[in-house]
């Protein structure tokens, strides 16, 4: 009686460990954590920039720790990347959704680099390029500033994701 109870309560476990695993009991759920939303952006102050071309990098990189001088950050991973054509003193970027990946963060800057050509394409200070950025031989720029996680976490919080995000490329 007693290994009856026991092969039972084993064949339960194992089909409900199955279940979980494979996602059948929470499919939708999963997929939902899966990406995180990043809300509209209305670039400011682009006037002096009509013509050229705004991109927009959705990034995990770093900032070096004493330097606040935008184009001494280092990426290291491109999760997302837009690109506008500036024709006006403001622009607006729809929501983005970035995927997450494990405990890595989805992304950690937002940078901005107005470029006179519309390919533009990240290289490192140290030459590389990172990862999910396709290279070209456009690397000029008129313009590099950037926002942090923090910056649009704490919009967030405040406005919710429904609500566009107010940059000033130009202090």
């Amino acid at each position: 009686m007693r290994s009856l109870k026991l092969i039972i309560i084993n064949a339960l476990t194992l089909i409900i460990g199955l279940g979980l695993m494979s996602g059948s009991v929470s499919q939708r759920n999963a997929e939902a954590a899966r990406f995180e939303t990043i809300p509209s952006l209305q670039v400011n102050r682009l006037g002096n920039f009509r013509g050229q071309y705004l991109t927009v990098l959705y990034a995990v990189g770093s900032r070096p720790f004493i330097s606040t001088d935008s184009s001494q950050i280092t990426i290291s991973q491109v999760k997302e990347a837009r690109t506008v054509y500036i024709s006006d003193d403001a622009m607006t970027l729809p929501a983005v959704q970035v995927e997450k990946e494990g405990f890595r963060p989805s992304y950690n800057i937002i940078v901005f680099v107005v470029s006179p050509q519309s390919n533009y394409s990240w290289v490192n200070a140290d030459g590389s390029v990172p990862q999910g950025m396709s290279l070209t031989s456009n690397h000029m720029s008129s313009l590099i500033n950037a926002i942090n996680r923090t910056d649009v976490d704490g919009f967030v919080s405040a406005q919710g994701e429904a609500a566009t995000l107010q940059v000033n490329l130009v202090k």
